[in-house]
C-alpha cells in the first residue's frame, strides 16, 4: 500500500487540477505530468506488522491496527488541521496584498505552524532512517556495555561473545521517536516559533516544491546542529507553502536586523524566487514540482553543469560508549 510522506493536501496546492502535478525527475533528467498518487510516497512506509499489532494489543498498550499511523494519526488527525491552517495563511496573505489588514501571527500561531513543519520534517524517509539508525546503534552500544559488565562481574569472557540480536519494528520506532512523541514535538516547535518568520509572496504561482521541501541554510559554519538544524544559530529554514507563498524562518539571535520584519508578507523579487527554487532543486532527492510546468531554472543549471546536485542534511550522530564508537 502506497503511503505519502508528503501529504496530498499539501501537494494539491501545487497542482492545477488537484489530480496530477508537473514534475521534474532528477534521476531521469526529464519533466512530465505525474499523478498525485504516484509521487512522494513509499510502499507501507507507516504500516505496522501483524505481529507487532498483536503483541501491542495483548500487552494492553492501546488498541491499534496495521494502519493506525497512516489513518488514525495522519489522515484523521494531522492532515485536516494542516490543510485548514494553510488556507488561513492564504487568507492572511491576500489581506496583506490588498492592504486590507497587516495581521502578524502570534506566538501560539507560529508554534502551530512550527508543529506542522516539524511533523513534515520527521515524516521524510531520510529523516526516519536517521532516527531508526541512531536508535539501533544506541541499543547496540547498551547491549555491548551490559555484556562487558556481566563478563567482569562473573569473571567469564563468554559473556562478551553472546550473540544478542536487536529486533526492530521500523515504522513504530520511527513514529515513537519523532512525530508521536508529543514532548519532543513541542520542544522543537517552541524553539522554531521563537525565531523570525518572513513570508515571501508572488502574484504568479512560481515557487517550486519538492520531495524534500524543508531546507535549512547555514549562514555560520561549524555550529552545533540544534533541533536537527531546524533552529540552529545562524540558520534560515525555508519551506514553500504554496506556489505563491514561501516561508523563511531566521534565527532571531543572528538575524537581529530582520526583527522588524517578523510576521511580514513581502513581495519576492525575481532573485528571491530563483533562490528559493534553487534550494528546492538542490535538496530534492528525486522530484521537483512546478505549478506552471516551468523548469527552466533546472534545465539551465543541468545544461551548464552536466549533472544534477543531490544534497542532503547529515544528521547521523556519533554514539560513543566506553567500548568504542558506533
Amino acid at each position: 500500500m502506497k503511503q505519502h510522506y508528503i501529504p496530498r493536501c499539501y501537494l494539491k496546492r501545487f497542482s492545477n487540477n488537484e489530480r496530477s502535478i508537473f514534475t521534474y525527475d532528477k534521476c531521469k533528467s526529464e519533466s512530465y505530468n505525474a499523478s498525485l498518487m504516484s509521487v512522494c510516497c513509499e510502499d507501507d512506509l507507516y504500516s505496522l506488522s501483524k505481529e507487532y499489532v498483536k503483541s501491542n494489543n495483548e500487552k494492553g498498550h492501546g488498541v491499534i491496527n496495521e494502519l493506525s499511523i497512516e489513518s488514525d494519526h495522519f489522515a484523521n488527525t494531522v492532515e485536516p488541521y494542516y490543510a485548514q491552517f494553510l488556507k488561513q495563511l492564504d487568507e492572511i496573505m491576500i489581506e496583506w496584498k490588498t492592504g486590507k489588514e497587516h495581521y502578524r501571527l502570534q506566538f501560539i500561531e507560529k508554534r502551530e505552524l512550527a508543529l506542522h513543519i516539524v511533523t513534515q520534517y520527521f515524516r521524510l524517509p531520510q529523516i526516519g532512517n536517521y532516527i531508526v539508525d541512531d536508535s539501533i546503534r544506541t541499543e547496540r552500544a547498551y547491549i555491548d556495555m551490559m555484556k562487558e559488565f556481566m563478563a567482569k562481574q562473573a569473571g567469564d569472557n563468554e559473556f562478551r561473545n553472546l550473540d544478542i540480536g536487536i529486533s526492530c519494528e521500523k515504522a513504530a520506532l520511527h513514529a515513537n521517536h519523532s512525530f508521536l512523541d508529543g514532548e519532543l514535538m513541542m520542544k522543537f516547535a517552541d524553539a522554531i516559533a521563537k525565531n523570525i518568520f518572513i513570508f515571501w509572496t508572488s502574484e504568479a504561482p512560481v515557487f517550486y516544491t519538492s520531495d524534500f521541501p524543508i531546507v535549512v541554510s547555514p549562514y555560520v559554519q561549524n555550529v552545533q546542529s540544534l533541533y536537527m538544524g531546524l533552529a540552529q544559530y545562524g540558520g534560515e529554514l525555508t519551506f514553500p507553502l504554496s506556489p505563491n507563498l514561501v516561508l523563511s524562518i531566521f534565527d532571531r539571535e543572528y538575524f537581529k536586523n530582520k526583527e522588524v520584519l517578523d510576521g511580514s508578507f513581502i513581495q519576492a523579487t525575481n532573485k528571491e524566487i530563483r533562490r528559493q527554487n534553487f534550494l528546492r532543486y538542490m535538496y530534492a532527492t528525486r522530484h521537483v514540482f512546478s505549478y506552471k510546468n516551468d523548469f527552466s531554472l533546472i534545465k539551465c543549471i543541468y545544461t551548464l553543469e552536466g549533472k544534477h546536485p543531490f544534497l542532503a542534511p547529515n544528521h547521523r550522530t556519533e554514539i560513543v560508549s566506553g567500548l568504542g564508537k558506533y
